[in-house]
Parts: structure tokens; C-alpha cells; sequence
């Protein structure tokens, strides 16, 4: 039943709401609800509705009853309306019921639509029976005894029907394990036919009463007999008010059942006990009761129908809005999911296209290593060809050519490392418009006169940490670059300032740090490039330029320099438009000590018998480095590897410098060997060399100061003066 209707508990099973869903004030509304009369528990409310409807019923009883003799007058169409009107309300809450039972497939409500249907059977057989009302004796061959006795059989039925709907109520309230097996809708089927059958069979009983059964009225008058049986039915009634009153777990169909019984006794007493005849004042007044205990069945039920389909709507509407809030929810998260895929596709694009630079760094980077030691090798051995007597010119220009060539591989092993991350940087600090000013007039003249460069400088920037000549060559890279991109001429735009990346730019780029950076903006007004040609730029050998005319490792190694830097690069172009290259540099935070030794001149490079141990793993290297060390004047002392050349310094052999290479096989690598030396002896001096170091020089401070690095492939004078710087500098605090 609706809670509108009577404000009690329903029998209920809960569903889950959106959690986002605003709620009404009512959980209930919420909820599944088994809302029929014949479940929904009574409460004190609807008993105290039902003892006001019973005490007013009873309260006209004992008004009307002792009038109920007043004769009035005869009114032949009253029987038929009358009659016709309790028809239609029986037939209409028969069908209300096997509704009910259809749902909830309790016995007890089928026995009370049978009891309904039972009334409205016998009430029609009643009507065409009347005398008078359609023809003078009746129809279906009524005798005089006829009316009366479907009368008593109408209203001694219909309690019986209520007691046994009370008995089976009881029974399935108790029964806790009850199931609804074998109740189904041929159920429907057999009571109407069962029904109609027991109507049928007291009609024919009726109409025969003249002769099998006794007299109960004299014309219109009541005879004696008539009381008896009445009282008979009257005790019916009340039996089925105990049974209903006793019944546990009333539900509000059983109270108004008890008001329905009420309404009946107080009908038939009224009609049947305390009237004198037919159209007194107690046949009317009794009939008109019986009019309203039909009636109010059916006015709950149609109260509990409007309710139920109020509750719908309600529900309908709450499900339209729940399924407009989901489907919003839907596309919101499916939007963010798209968001989210898209992000992390990019994040994977970002990774791959990393993994396969480093991977690339790798490669180039072991290659140049490997590469830089046999160029040291054919380096060293023209300086010492160079420097035998009695050279014709020929051979001379001969072995110049040959080191022209070879330092020509050197550069592009140095770009090669520049890409890989492992060029050794020089970091500096570094007034970055004052660079770009000695730069820009080199590029004045190589560029040609065709492209204007411009320049557009924030005099407020900070200075940076970089390699001065690694930042100057990347300039220039980016200038020609720039160049060839406008075969007729353009604008080449270099531009400083201050930029903060914010967290929104680092998560779309993994390798960015939050915080300000110093800007250097590199524009033309060239060619652009396409989407593809843009995805490879960074990549070592790749070129857009014809054969001979690109290594297309310049911009591989401006990518390697701002790398190794702890910079970003960005670059933006579009076709017919021109490119945008970004570097965006940390700013100096700290002043770089100069890591220069004292200066050396011409005439002091050679050694004064000084003892150098030599570490080197390659052995032709090695063996050109003892020969150069020897024409220089100083002693020397060879180890293939780190461990030979502890065991030699744990010896009592003097060393005076340790030149080691870094890379070497082993547990112990150069930078190892040269804390141990140092630790040995405390007053010897390092000197560093690699193909790659691997990390800064500002990283390598492991004796206190700031140790020397002489890159790989490196000149014989070059040599000679490193040397001598180092070995000039004052000893390293014992630690």
C-alpha cells in the first residue's frame, strides 16, 4: 500500500542508489516495495482509522435500529440500482484481488476473491429474482421464498469466505519456510469456475425453496422463521470480526476487513432482524450499509493502485534522471579515459623515442670510444714520425695530411659523443647575450650577407653553468641549420629571456624539471619541416640534405649537449613558415672555479725526469704514450689494467703523476684507481684521459680540487703542456 495512504513500514528490499544522487527526505522512496494490502503491517494509525469508521457505523446502528420498522415507500428501482452498483463494485475488486494473489501468490487472498466474486454472483441472481423489478413474481422461475433465501445465502456466504481467508492468512504467517510452489495463474481459473458452480447450485436451491425449504416471508413481510435463520448469519458475521481480530501480524487489508464484517452485521440487523418489511426504513438503511461495506475494499485498493502508480512515476522519474546523471557520468569519464589514453600513449611515444636515443647513445658512443683509441694511436705515431730529422717536404705534407685526416675523424667522434652524452663538458659560467654577440659575428660572415640576423636580448638574464665552446658550437649548428633551410635568403632571429616551465609542461615532458630557465630562441623564416621529417630531427646520420652536403649529426649533437647539460630543447615548425628551436638552460646558481692550471710556456714543456705511471688497457695506445712520455724527458712506469698498478703502488717504486685512462676492463676504473693513489701517496698528482668520461668534470672532484682531463685523440705539444700544468700545480691536501 502506498505510505501516503497509512504511513506504515512496507515489506522492503533495498537497491543501490547513485552515490551521487541528491535524496528526498524519505529512504523508502528508494526502495522495492511489496506494497499490498494483504503484507503491508498495521499500525496503531490505521486501527485507530478502523475503531473510528467501526464506532461511527455502529453509532448509526443505534440510531437507525429502533426506526427500522417505519414503514416508507416502495421504490422499484432501487433494488436494481442498488444491486447493480454492489455488482459492479464486487466485480471490480475481484479483479483488483486475483491481481494481488497474481503477485503475491498467497491462498488466503485467492479465498477472498472468491468471496467477492461469490457476492457479486448471488447479488446478480438476487436482482432478477426481486419481485417486481423484472417482472411481478421474478425471473428464472422465482417462487415466493426465492429472494429470501439467496438473500440469506448471500450474506451467510460471504463471512464464511472471510473466515477462511483469515484461517489461511494465519497459517502462512506462521508457516516461516512457506514457498510458493505450485501456486500459479490456472489457480484463477478453477476459482472462478468453483464459484460460479456453488452459486449456480444454491440458485436452483433458492428457486425450489417453496417447496424443500421453509417459509421466510409472507409477501413482504418477514415471518419468525426468518429470524432464526438471521441469527444464524448474524453469528457468521460476528465469527469472522473474532477470527480477524485474532489473527497475528494484522495487515491493513485484514482491518478493513473488520470493518467490511462490522458494516455486514450491522447490514443484516438492520435488514433482516429488527425491520418489519420489505422498503422500511431498516431494508433501506440496511442495504445502504451493505452498499458501503462493498465499498470499502475497493476504495483502498484504488487509493493503494493511485498510490502505486504515483510511486511509479516518481520512480520513473527518478530513473530518468539517474540514467541522465550515468550517461553524463559516461561520457565524463569515457572523455577522461580518451584524455588518459592519449596521455599515455604520448608518455609511451615520449619513452620509446627515448629508450631508442639512448639505445643510439649506446652504440655512437662505445664506437667513438673505440674509435678515438686508434685514432690517438695513428695521432701519436705521426707526431713521432713528425718529429724524426731528415724529412723531405714531401713526407712532411704527407704526414700533415694524415693528421688533417685524422682530426677530421676526431671531430666527428666528438659529435658522435655529443649525441651519446658523454663528450667531456668544461661548465663555466657563462653571460649568455655576451656569447651570442662574439658568436654572431662569426655568423655574420659564414651565414652570408642573404640572411639578416637579428637579435633580441633580455638584458635582465641571469648568467648559466654550461661549456662555453659546446653552447657556442650549438649556436652555430642551429644558425647553419638555419641557413640552408632559406636557399634565398631570410631572417634569422636569435632571441633571449627567462621562461618558467610549470608542472603541466614537465608531465607533458618527462625530462623536465619544474622551474625558471634561461631561454635562447633560435627562429627563421625558412622552409619548415613536415610532421615526420620533425619526429626524426634528433636523430644521429639523419638528413634531409643531398648526398655530401650533412652528416646530420649537427642537431643530434645540440640534442646530446642540452642533455648532458640537465637542459630541454624544443623545436616548433611549420611548412612555408620557418622552425623554432628553444634551449632552455638552467641559471648559474654558484660561480665555477676556473679548473685551468697555471700556464706553461713554449719552452718548459718538457719533464725534468719526472716518474709518470702509465694505466692504459690498450696496448698499441699504450706503447705510443711510453715512446711520446720518453722523447719528453720523463721516466715511465706501464700497467695494463687498474690491479697491476696497485700492486706496483704498493711497492716502494716513487710516482710522481698517474696518468690512467677511465674506461678500463675491471672492478676498478680510472677514477677508483685515482682515489686509491691518492690515498697511497698523497703528494702525487692525476692526470685523467678517455675517449669518454662519462660525466663532468665538476663531478670528478675526488682529491679535494678540481682534476685535469686530456680528451682522446690528443696532439703530442698537447700533451707536453698538460703535463707540466699539472705537475706545476701545488700538491693536493692530505685528506
Amino acid at each position: 500500500m502506498a505510505e501516503g495512504l497509512a504511513g506504515h513500514p512496507p515489506v522492503e528490499q533495498t537497491v543501490d542508489a547513485p552515490r551521487d544522487a541528491t535524496f528526498p527526505s524519505d529512504p523508502h522512496e528508494f526502495r522495492y516495495q511489496q506494497a499490498f494490502l494483504s503484507t503491508v503491517v498495521a499500525e496503531r494509525g490505521d486501527r485507530r482509522l478502523a475503531l473510528i469508521l467501526v464506532a461511527l457505523s455502529a453509532l448509526g446502528f443505534v440510531v437507525v435500529a429502533p426506526l427500522a420498522k417505519l414503514p416508507l415507500l416502495r421504490i422499484d428501482a432501487f433494488i436494481p440500482a442498488y444491486e447493480a452498483a454492489l455488482i459492479i463494485i464486487d466485480i471490480v475488486t475481484v479483479v483488483m484481488l486475483f491481481g494481488q494473489f497474481l503477485g503475491a501468490r498467497t491462498m488466503s487472498l485467492l479465498v477472498l476473491a472468491a468471496g467477492y466474486l461469490y457476492d457479486a454472483l448471488l447479488t446478480t441472481v438476487h436482482a432478477l429474482t426481486f419481485p417486481g423489478t423484472f417482472s411481478a413474481a421474478g425471473l428464472l422461475g422465482a417462487g415466493t421464498q426465492t429472494t429470501a433465501w439467496l438473500y440469506m445465502f448471500w450474506h451467510g456466504g460471504f463471512p464464511l469466505f472471510l473466515i477462511g481467508y483469515a484461517v489461511l492468512g494465519q497459517e502462512e504467517v506462521r508457516s516461516t519456510a512457506r514457498t510458493n510452489d505450485g501456486i500459479d495463474g490456472s489457480l484463477v481459473g478453477l476459482t472462478v469456475v468453483a464459484t460460479t458452480a456453488l452459486a449456480v447450485a444454491l440458485t436452483v436451491l433458492a428457486v425450489n425453496a417453496d417447496e424443500i425449504l421453509p417459509a421466510l416471508m409472507a409477501g413482504n413481510t418477514t415471518q419468525a422463521k426468518l429470524h432464526a435463520v438471521v441469527g444464524c448469519i448474524w453469528l457468521l458475521g460476528m465469527a469472522a470480526i473474532v477470527v480477524l481480530w485474532r489473527k497475528r501480524s494484522q495487515t491493513v487489508l485484514d482491518l478493513w476487513l473488520i470493518v467490511v464484517a462490522c458494516t455486514w452485521v450491522f447490514d443484516v440487523g438492520l435488514s433482516s432482524v429488527f425491520d418489519a418489511a420489505r422498503f422500511d426504513l431498516g431494508f433501506y438503511a440496511g442495504r445502504a450499509y451493505g452498499l458501503l461495506a462493498a465499498s470499502f475494499v475497493l476504495g483502498v485498493l484504488l487509493a493503494e493502485t493511485g498510490g502505486l502508480h504515483s510511486r511509479l512515476a516518481a520512480a520513473k522519474a527518478l530513473v530518468d534522471d539517474y540514467a541522465h546523471r550515468l550517461e553524463e557520468r559516461v561520457r565524463q569519464r569515457t572523455a577522461e579515459l580518451e584524455e588518459e589514453t592519449a596521455e599515455r600513449r604520448k608518455a609511451e611515444a615520449l619513452l620509446h623515442q627515448s629508450q631508442k636515443m639512448e639505445a643510439l647513445g649506446q652504440l655512437t658512443g662505445g664506437l667513438a670510444h673505440d674509435f678515438n683509441n686508434h685514432l690517438g694511436i695513428i695521432i701519436g705515431n705521426l707526431d713521432l714520425l713528425g718529429d724524426q730529422s731528415g724529412l723531405t717536404d714531401d713526407q712532411k705534407e704527407l704526414i700533415d695530411e694524415a693528421l688533417t685526416a685524422s682530426f677530421s675523424g676526431a671531430e666527428l667522434t666528438r659529435r658522435l659523443l655529443a649525441f651519446a652524452r658523454r663528450q667531456p663538458l668544461r661548465p663555466a659560467r657563462v653571460e649568455v647575450n655576451k656569447l651570442i654577440e662574439e658568436i654572431t659575428k662569426l655568423l655574420r660572415r659564414t651565414l652570408g650577407a642573404r640572411v639578416q640576423i637579428e637579435l633580441n636580448f633580455d638584458p635582465a638574464i641571469p648568467a648559466i653553468t654550461a661549456d662555453p665552446s659546446q653552447l657556442e658550437t650549438a649556436i652555430a649548428n642551429l644558425a647553419n641549420n638555419a641557413r640552408d633551410a632559406m636557399p634565398k635568403g631570410g631572417r634569422l632571429t636569435i632571441t633571449t629571456g627567462v621562461r618558467y616551465l610549470d608542472e603541466e609542461y614537465a608531465a607533458d615532458h618527462v625530462e623536465v624539471a619544474p622551474g625558471g630557465y634561461v631561454l635562447i630562441e633560435v627562429s627563421d623564416s625558412g622552409t619548415g619541416m613536415p610532421p615526420d621529417v620533425l619526429a626524426r630531427i634528433f636523430e644521429p646520420f639523419f638528413t634531409t640534405k643531398e648526398p655530401g652536403k650533412g652528416t646530420g649529426l649537427g642537431l643530434s649533437m645540440v640534442f646530446g649537449f642540452m642533455k648532458q647539460s640537465g637542459g630541454h630543447i624544443n623545436v616548433y615548425s611549420e611548412l612555408g613558415r620557418g622552425t623554432t628551436f628553444r634551449l632552455y638552460l638552467r641559471p648559474d646558481e654558484t660561480v665555477a672555479e676556473d679548473a685551468t692550471g697555471p700556464s706553461v710556456e713554449n719552452g718548459q714543456l718538457h719533464g725534468v725526469g719526472e716518474r709518470i705511471l702509465v694505466v692504459e688497457d690498450n696496448a698499441l695506445l699504450r706503447a705510443v704514450l711510453l715512446r711520446q712520455l720518453d722523447e719528453l724527458g720523463y721516466q715511465t712506469i706501464e700497467a695494463e689494467n687498474a690491479a697491476t698498478a696497485l700492486s706496483l703502488l704498493d711497492g716502494d717504486v716513487p710516482v710522481d703523476l698517474l696518468l690512467t685512462d677511465i674506461i678500463m676492463p675491471g672492478e676498478i676504473d680510472g677514477l677508483r684507481l685515482a682515489r686509491e693513489f691518492h690515498t697511497r701517496r698523497p703528494s702525487g698528482k692525476v692526470l685523467l684521459t678517455s675517449g669518454f668520461p662519462g660525466t663532468r668534470l665538476t663531478d670528478l672532484d675526488v682529491l679535494g680540487a678540481n682534476l685535469r682531463l686530456l680528451d682522446k685523440p690528443y696532439r703530442k705539444h698537447d700533451l707536453a703542456r698538460i703535463l707540466r700544468e699539472v705537475l706545476s700545480e701545488p700538491a693536493p691536501a692530505a685528506s
